[in-house]
C-alpha cells in the first residue's frame, strides 16, 4: 500500500489529543471572532483531529482573585466560537462524542489543568461539571489548595500528598463521573490519587524521566501504577529531552516504545500539548520569566501544531509499529477510556 494512503487509512478515523492549551488563547483574543475557525480549524483538518482536550488554565497574573471569572470566560468563549461554525462540538460523553465523529465534527472535550477556579469552594466542581468539564487534573507545577504540582527539576517537589480539600475534589470527581488526570501532580499527590481511587487513571500530557527526569514527567514505576488500572498516558511533544538537539520525532517515540514496554500498547496515548502558538506570541520577558519559573520548552520542528499529526504516524510506520498498534495509540486507547467513564 502507498504509504499516504495508509496514513489517510489510520486517520480516518480522527486523532484524539487530550491536552491543548486553546482556551487560554481564545480568552484573550476576545474582542474577536471565528478565531476557532481561522486559526486553528485549517491545523486540525490538516492533521485529522478527532477529538482534543481543550484545557481551562489560569495564568499566574489572573490569581487569585480573577480565577473564577477568567475560567468561566474561556469556557464561554468556547462555547461562543464553536456556535460559529458547523465543524465543531462541545461533548459531555463518549455517546456525545461518536455522534460528532460520525457527523463529521471535531469534538472539544472540556477539561481544567489545576482546580484554581473553584478556590476552596467544592460546590463549584458541579457548576463546572453542568458546563460540560468532563476531565480535571489537580494542579499544574504550582501548589494549589488541593495539592502540589511537580517541579521541572530532578528533585524539590513537595513531600507533602493532597490536602484534605484536594482529597474532598478527588471523591467529588469520582461521584460526579470526571476523569481524573494525573498530569503535573507532584509524586506524593499522584500515590495518594492512584491509593484513593479504583477507576481506570489517565495522564493526559506527560512524558517518561527515562529520557527527560524531571518530576513533573512520570516514573517507570508511576507509569505501572497507571498501567495496573488499565488506564492511558499522553505523550507530551514539550518535555522530551532537556537537550534540544534531542528534541526529535524518534525521541518522542521513544518515549511512547518505553511506556509500551512496560505497561503495553493498550495503555499510550497522545496529549500533544502544542506550545509553540503560544510561546512565539510572548516577548522575550515573558519567556526569560517562563525559562527561570519553569524551564526552556523545546519544541519538535516536524511536530509544533495539530497539521503535524501525519508526521507522527509516519514515524511510528517507519519504526514498525503495525497499524492495529498505531490505531490504538492514535484514537483507540483514549476512546477506550472515553466508553468506560463518560
Amino acid at each position: 500500500m502507498e504509504i499516504n494512503e495508509r496514513v489517510n487509512r489510520l486517520h480516518a478515523h480522527g486523532l484524539v489529543d487530550l491536552h491543548f492549551d486553546l482556551l487560554m488563547d481564545l480568552y484573550e483574543k476576545r474582542d474577536r471572532t471565528n478565531v476557532l475557525a481561522a486559526e486553528f480549524l485549517p491545523e486540525f483538518e490538516a492533521g485529522n483531529i478527532g477529538v482534543i482536550g481543550a484545557a481551562i488554565y489560569l495564568e499566574d497574573r489572573y490569581l487569585p482573585e480573577m480565577g473564577l471569572r477568567v475560567a468561566l470566560g474561556q469556557i464561554a468563549r468556547l462555547y461562543t466560537e464553536v456556535e460559529m461554525s458547523q465543524r465543531f462540538a462541545i461533548c459531555r460523553s463518549s455517546e456525545e462524542i461518536l455522534r460528532a465523529r460520525a457527523a463529521g465534527k471535531i469534538a472539544f472535550l472540556i477539561t481544567m489543568e489545576g482546580v484554581e477556579p473553584i478556590g476552596v469552594d467544592l460546590n463549584l466542581l458541579r457548576i463546572f461539571f453542568e458546563l460540560g468539564v468532563r476531565l480535571i487534573g489537580l494542579t499544574h507545577a504550582r501548589g494549589n489548595a488541593a495539592g502540589s504540582g511537580g517541579v521541572f527539576a530532578a528533585s524539590g517537589s513537595s513531600r507533602d500528598g493532597l490536602t484534605s480539600f484536594g482529597r474532598e475534589v478527588v471523591q467529588e470527581c469520582d461521584s460526579l463521573g470526571i476523569i481524573l488526570d494525573l498530569a503535573h501532580i507532584n509524586p506524593a499527590g499522584f500515590e495518594e490519587i492512584c491509593a484513593q481511587t479504583t477507576k481506570p487513571l489517565i495522564v493526559s500530557h506527560t512524558n517518561a524521566r527515562r529520557f527527560h527526569d524531571i518530576e513533573r514527567n512520570i516514573s517507570d514505576e508511576q507509569i505501572r501504577m497507571i498501567g495496573a488500572r488499565r488506564g492511558v498516558i499522553g505523550i507530551n511533544a514539550i518535555l522530551v529531552s532537556p537537550r534540544k538537539e534531542e528534541a526529535t520525532l524518534d525521541r518522542y517515540v521513544d518515549h511512547m516504545e518505553h511506556v509500551i514496554g512496560l505497561i503495553g500498547i493498550d495503555c499510550v496515548g497522545i496529549g500533544f500539548d502544542f506550545f509553540e502558538f503560544l510561546y512565539r506570541q510572548w516577548s522575550e520577558s515573558e519567556k526569560q520569566d517562563f525559562a527561570s519559573r519553569l524551564t526552556t520548552p523545546h519544541c519538535i520542528p516536524d511536530l509544533t501544531n495539530h497539521a503535524h499529526a501525519r508526521n507522527l504516524t509516519l514515524k511510528l510506520i517507519e519504526r514498525g509499529f503495525s497499524d492495529e498498534q498505531i490505531a490504538k495509540i492514535l484514537f483507540g486507547n483514549w476512546m477506550r477510556i472515553f466508553q468506560e467513564l463518560l
